[in-house]
């Protein structure tokens, strides 16, 4: 054997046994498992912070609605000054002096009053249908904390897999690389020994470019995905992560799962706020009813020729009065009535989303264990594909050592092995997507955190 065919044959040897190993960051990542990401995900993201916003919101509504069913009590205090005081034209009759207007003034110069009033109610129906409504306000925007939480998992979750089946792609793609660039340095060589024809090295060429370029594509998505995971989570964009693989698959009983509709967050939204709409409707009905207050009122008063209000010797004038008000409606145009029409429409309209969306769940939930069974048979079929190529691979090793098999089918069933990975792979990702989908049709996505 010749020297230089010594050393082809020795490249060769290299090309079957690629380096497994991955070289360590220089940069410290901050390793997250999906249990991790979500916790993070609960605490920190932008969307739950706002609903917790709203929810807080809520919560100060009704103490402002409940506030108006409190005592109200306010103080005034007036100061008036007349440098030219009215005049007023009476008869002379009132002083005897008949046929005759006499010209009098009224009043003085200087004035000043202070009044304290106060009010209370006692029965108003549009106030006692307004705490109720507050309340149940209070309650919806609980909810609705509760769907964002499940949105937050839900979207965490699926861009966490999805940023791992790109991770995964890009080793697939940088072991090819490393696959062509050791067989371009034998090519090289054998090349400029006359022992492969030139268009021969420069297909390898031309293919470890493409490759290369596909892997910088592919590069670039999968930074995207995680700096889009990380605002997800409410993290930093600067912030280092790497993401920890999710267990082996597990063998699990589909027919175990059970779907209860009422779990559903968004039936219980729905329902919530139909509660809301027939409230409405009463409080437009309230408008009918009578309202009853009591009300109360203490004033000061002065009037002086000269500016000497803090003269004590000076009197000041008190006034006293209470009272209650009774406010009874009698026509309004119809207006009232119109309002309670439109309510009537509004809870029909509800009716209505409330079956379309019963029957969506129902779609959802049927169509996510559908797709999680048939995922679950990809995973297992790509999984015994991964097994034959190995096989296969296995074998023409042995052949292409036996001078049997060529370079080209050792290096096919070299990609056909590292391909089947990982297509298995992304079969793995897409039957946890596939779960999540289920788990979400269930209403039971936090079952990830808590199990």
């Amino acid at each position: 054997m010749t020297k230089v065919k010594f050393i082809a044959y020795f490249s060769l040897l290299l090309l079957l046994f690629p380096l497994l190993g991955k070289a360590q960051s220089t940069q410290t990542e901050f390793e997250l498992s999906l249990e991790e990401a979500l916790k993070y995900g609960l605490e920190h993201s932008t969307s739950i912070k706002q609903a917790v916003y709203d929810q807080r919101k809520a919560k100060y509504r009704e103490g402002e609605v409940m506030s108006s069913g409190l005592p109200q009590i306010s103080a005034e205090a007036q100061y008036q000054n007349y440098p030219n005081l009215p005049t007023q034209i009476l008869p002379g009759e009132l002083v005897g002096q008949p046929g005759q207007d006499l010209e009098v003034q009224f009043g003085t110069e200087y004035n000043a009053n202070a009044t304290i009033k106060a009010s209370q109610l006692i029965f108003d129906q549009s106030f006692f249908i307004g705490l109720q409504a507050a309340k149940g306000s209070r309650e919806l925007y609980r909810l609705m904390k509760e769907s964002t939480e499940e949105e937050v998992l839900y979207e965490v979750s699926t861009a966490f897999y999805t940023a791992l089946q790109l991770e995964s792609q890009l080793k697939v793609l940088d072991s090819n690389l490393k696959t062509l660039e050791q067989l371009e340095n034998l090519m090289k060589v054998q090349y400029e020994n006359d022992l492969v024809k030139k268009t021969d090295y420069s297909r390898v060429k031309v293919n470890k470019a493409n490759l290369n370029t596909q892997f910088q594509s592919l590069q670039a998505n999968y930074k995207q995905q995680k700096n889009y995971l990380k605002l997800l989570l409410g993290m930093p964009i600067s912030n280092q992560i790497s993401l920890e693989k999710p267990e082996e698959l597990e063998d699990i009983s589909l027919q175990s799962m059970q779907y209860e509709r009422e779990e559903q967050i968004e039936m219980q939204i729905l329902e919530k706020q139909k509660v809301l709409s027939q409230l409405e409707k009463k409080s437009f009905s309230a408008g009918y009813y009578p309202t009853l207050s009591l009300f109360g009122q203490q004033m000061w008063q002065a009037q002086r020729n000269e500016f000497n209000f803090f003269d004590n010797s000076e009197p000041w004038f008190q006034q006293t009065l209470w009272g209650i008000k009774l406010q009874i409606p009698i026509f309004d145009g119809l207006k009232k009535h119109r309002q309670i029409q439109q309510s009537n429409i509004e809870l029909e309209k509800m009716s209505l989303q409330q079956t379309h969306t019963e029957r969506q769940l129902d779609m959802q939930f049927e169509n996510a264990r559908e797709q999680l069974n048939n995922s679950l048979k990809s995973v297992k079929a790509q999984e015994e594909n991964k097994e034959l190529a190995k096989e296969v691979y296995q074998q023409t090793q042995e052949l292409y050592q036996e001078q049997v098999a060529s370079l080209t089918e050792l290096l096919d069933a070299e990609q056909a092995y590292r391909e089947s990975q990982n297509n298995y792979y992304n079969e793995l990702i897409k039957f946890k997507v596939a779960e999540l989908d289920l788990l979400k049709a269930q209403g039971k996505l936090k079952t990830i955190i808590t199990q």
